[in-house]
C-alpha cells in the first residue's frame, strides 16, 4: 500500500458562491448548441458570440481588470440591456442564466424575490432598526442581492464577500429578461454544492475553511457524513 493518498480528483464547495469560476465552457458550450454563432476572431483574443436573431451577444474575455462575462440585449420590442459577471462568478450561475435566454419558459416563477425568500435569504441588518427592503442576504452572510432603486428601477447587483474581501459581483440592468434574472437567482439560492479541483477553489474560501476546520478538528478535505458547515468542502 502507498504511503501517499491517492490525489483528490475533485471536492465539492458550499455554498456554491465561493466555489470559484469553474469551467467556462459549460456557458458558450450551451449557447453554440442553441444556434448562437461565433463573431469573432482569434485575434480579438476574446469569445464573442450572437444569438440566432442577433438580438443579443455575449462577450467572454478573460481580461483580470474587467468584468470577464458580459450580455448585451438589443431586443426589437423592448429596452435595451446588459448583464455583466466578474471572473470568479461559478459558470452554473452563468449558464443558469444564459438557459434561461434559450428557453426562458422553463424558468419556473417569476419573481426573484419569492426565490431567495423560499431558500431562507432575509434581509440584511444593517442596524437596530433598519432592514433594507430590496436587499436580500444569503443565510450564512456572504452574498448579497440587492434591487438597486432611485426614481426608477436601475437593476439588480449581486455582491459575494468573505469577511469584507470581494470575491465576484454581478449587475443585472433594469430590463434584463426576467427569466434569467430568476434562474440566476436560482442558481444562486440552489443548496446543491458545486465540484471543483482542489486547486481551483480560491485561496480566501480555502482560508475560511482551514478556519472552520481548525475549529472542529475536521481535515480539510474530509468532511464526516451529516455534517456540512459552511462553507464546506467533501470529497466525492
Amino acid at each position: 500500500m502507498s504511503e501517499h493518498p491517492a490525489p483528490v480528483p475533485h471536492v465539492l464547495v458550499s455554498p456554491r458562491h465561493l466555489a470559484g469560476a469553474g469551467d467556462r465552457s459549460l456557458v458558450t458550450t450551451h449557447l453554440r448548441d442553441h444556434g448562437w454563432r461565433e463573431v469573432s476572431t482569434p485575434a480579438d483574443l476574446r469569445t464573442d458570440l450572437e444569438s440566432p436573431d442577433a438580438t443579443m451577444r455575449l462577450c467572454l474575455e478573460l481580461d483580470p481588470e474587467r468584468s470577464w462575462w458580459t450580455v448585451l440585449g438589443a431586443p426589437h420590442d423592448g429596452g435595451l440591456w446588459h448583464a455583466t459577471f466578474q471572473a470568479r462568478t461559478p459558470a452554473e450561475m452563468i449558464l443558469a442564466f444564459a438557459q434561461a435566454l434559450t428557453h426562458p419558459d422553463e424558468v419556473p416563477g417569476s419573481d426573484p424575490f419569492h426565490v431567495l425568500h423560499d431558500a431562507g435569504w432575509t434581509r440584511p441588518v444593517v442596524n437596530r432598526l433598519h432592514q433594507p427592503h430590496y436587499k436580500r442576504e444569503s443565510p450564512e452572510g456572504y452574498l448579497v442581492w440587492d434591487l438597486r432603486r432611485d426614481e426608477d428601477v436601475i437593476g439588480w447587483h449581486v455582491r459575494s464577500r468573505i469577511h469584507g474581501t470581494p470575491m465576484w459581483s454581478a449587475a443585472l440592468s433594469t430590463h434584463t429578461p426576467l427569466p434569467a434574472v430568476t434562474a440566476f437567482a436560482a442558481a444562486l439560492a440552489d443548496s446543491e454544492p458545486l465540484p471543483r479541483a482542489p486547486s481551483s477553489v480560491p485561496l480566501e474560501t480555502l482560508k475560511l475553511m482551514s478556519r472552520r476546520s481548525a475549529a472542529t478538528s475536521t481535515p480539510l478535505s474530509v468532511l464526516p457524513v451529516g455534517q456540512r458547515p459552511s462553507p464546506a468542502l467533501r470529497n466525492r
